[in-house]
């Protein structure tokens, strides 16, 4: 498999975070009940991933810790483009916290600008991406700075091969 390379993308910090609203819900948090869209006025992390992507595979223990760690001022987004079985089946084996998503059509990774996972975004409360970075690069006070509405300085993720 080629390593991924972080792509030029068309979203950056200060710039509006294109609605979820096209996303198929196929994993809510417990206690979220019968749920037809994501919550909305919160603080997101917006994470673009795959089942097939290495990079994205080794980081779910950290997603569930990050997820657990901030449950209640955090929403923790999981969107995969891959089809609904495919998904499911994954998730049956590595269960992910929080919401995980499907954009089965490719809408919301276009207007994101992903052409390749992993991909994270940091959305404020008034939906304004604050952040665009990789799950591995991001340290618990960038979201703790997303949840307190604070500005954040995220460390720029190393590209593959680099040191």
């Amino acid at each position: 498999m080629l390593p991924l390379l972080l792509a030029a993308l068309s979203l950056s910090a200060g710039d509006p975070a294109p609605p979820l609203r096209a996303l198929e819900i196929l994993r809510a948090p417990t206690g979220a009940g019968v749920v037809r869209q994501l919550p909305q006025n919160t603080p997101m992390v917006v994470e673009f991933w795959a089942s097939w992507c290495g990079p994205c595979v080794e980081a779910i223990p950290r997603w569930n810790t990050l997820a657990q760690k901030f449950e209640g001022r955090l929403q923790f987004i999981a969107v995969s483009a891959e089809d609904p079985e495919t998904v499911a089946e994954f998730l049956a084996k590595r269960p992910m916290a929080g919401w995980v998503a499907l954009d089965v059509d490719g809408t919301v990774h276009s207007a994101y600008g992903v052409e390749t996972v992993p991909r994270t975004f940091l959305v404020d409360a008034h939906g304004v991406v604050r952040g665009v970075t990789t799950l591995s690069a991001l340290r618990d006070m960038d979201l703790e700075a997303l949840a307190a509405s604070r500005a954040i300085a995220l460390q720029v993720p190393k590209q593959p091969g680099e040191g």
